[in-house]
């Protein structure tokens, strides 16, 4: 069984100046619903809400991480699964 730290994550939304749209990112630590996350290829962290990032495995997809069919092919298509 694998940890939540090793679990890679896409960021959904572009409103962050310091990790950009689309980034995977993997999650540092958690408070209540707020993940600090940081960014595989910069190291940038960054705190976000759980509902902004979104699983690269099924692993984790459950609640807010709940699997999407169309935001998987739109990952897919862009080579980021």
């Amino acid at each position: 069984m694998s940890s939540i730290a090793d679990a890679k994550f896409i960021i959904k939304h572009n409103y962050h100046k310091t990790i950009e749209q689309y980034s995977i990112v993997r999650i540092i630590t958690f408070i209540n619903e707020c993940c600090l996350v940081e960014d595989i290829k910069t190291l940038e962290r960054l705190w976000l809400m759980k509902y902004e990032l979104y699983p690269t495995s099924n692993e984790y997809s459950y609640g807010c991480w709940e699997i999407n069919n169309e935001q998987e092919e739109l990952y897919k298509s862009m080579g980021l699964k």
